[in-house]
Parts: C-alpha cells; structure tokens; sequence
C-alpha cells in the first residue's frame, strides 16, 4: 500500500480562485478524456500496459486514475517537438515503432504477446529495453534506451503530473494565478496547499 502523505488535498476545490481560461484547462483534464484516434486497438492494449508498469494507480481508486494511454494518443496526433535526437523519428513515429518494439521483444524473449505476459515478465521486456539490449527489428531503427527514456517514461511521467490528481498525490496547490505566490521563502506551503503527513 502507498502511504498517501496528502490525504487532505483536492486540487479541483481551489477552482473558484482560478481565473476562466485557466479553470477550463484544468477541468478539461479532468472531464474531457480525448478519445483514441491514432492507435489502433491492439497498440492502444499495449500502450495501457505499458503505461501501468511506468506509474502505477492501482492504490488509487477507479474514478481517481489518470487516464494516460488517452493523452498519450491525443500527444501523438499534435504534439510538436520542442527538439528531437537525430537517430529518432517524430513522436508520433516514434510511439508507433516503440510500441511494436515491446511486443517484438515480448515475442523474442517469451513468445508472447506482451499485454498476455505476467508483470514479472513485462518487466523483464522493458528493462531490457532501457538497456539498450532489446531484441527486435524496430531497435536497428530506433535505439531502444532513447526511446524507453525520452518517449515512454517522459511523456507517461509528463501526462501524469500535468493532471490534477496526481497534483494531489504531490500536494501542489494547483496554479497560483490570477491570485499569486504568498510564502516565497524556502518551500513554505502556500495557505491554499495541503499540510504534508508523514
């Protein structure tokens, strides 16, 4: 069990404070999931288990998940890169050949489907795959360290910790404005931010 050190905090009641734009996004994270539209059933299967092994939320009740393959897919079809290594392909791309790469090292190493593996097994396909030493035809096209660490973890942390529940898991109090920053001195809690329990 996780020990939840901020059991008071719910980002989502500061949203009177929250000027309308910003009060809009925040609570499209919450009620307005994208749908899946750029990968197909069997990736998007691949793409959940993934994003499973990567943050776990089974200590987090159903209605309190964040949904991360959604935002993943919704990523891939606007993303823009602020850089790109130069032996990796654009995001979308990239996501495509990674998530065929899984299920080709899966297959390789167990001959199986990777979302039809035990957990102990999917982990050993994804260490091997953050070491760079992943078996599979898409890994003599992309390297598969790069991609386990800027594309799968990055951008599953990133969707994570853009969305208002795991702000509460962390206790951030959510954005400051239009009201601004009070305790600007050494980590001191805002008074709007929950007390952390430890």
């Amino acid at each position: 069990m996780i020990h939840n050190r901020y059991p008071k905090a719910n980002v989502l009641r500061q949203r009177d404070h929250w000027d309308d734009a910003t009060r809009r996004v925040v609570l499209d994270r919450v009620h307005n999931v994208p749908e899946f539209k750029h990968f197909d059933p069997a990736a998007r299967a691949t793409l959940e288990a993934l994003c499973d092994l990567i943050i776990p939320q089974t200590h987090r009740p159903p209605d309190k998940r964040v949904p991360l393959a959604p935002w993943i897919d919704d990523l891939c079809q606007q993303h823009v890169e602020a850089f790109r290594f130069d032996d990796m392909p654009p995001n979308d791309v990239a996501w495509d050949w990674g998530l065929e790469g899984v299920e080709q090292t899966a297959h390789a190493l167990f001959d199986q489907s990777f979302t039809r593996l035990a957990v102990e097994r999917r982990q050993e396909v994804l260490d091997v795959i953050h070491d760079g030493r992943a078996p599979g035809d898409v890994w003599q096209r992309m390297p598969a360290a790069r991609w386990w660490e800027f594309v799968a973890v990055r951008q599953v942390a990133g969707v994570y910790y853009a969305h208002p529940y795991a702000w509460d898991e962390i206790g951030f109090g959510g954005p400051a404005y239009p009201r601004g920053y009070l305790s600007l001195n050494h980590g001191d809690r805002e008074p709007w931010e929950s007390e952390e329990v430890r």
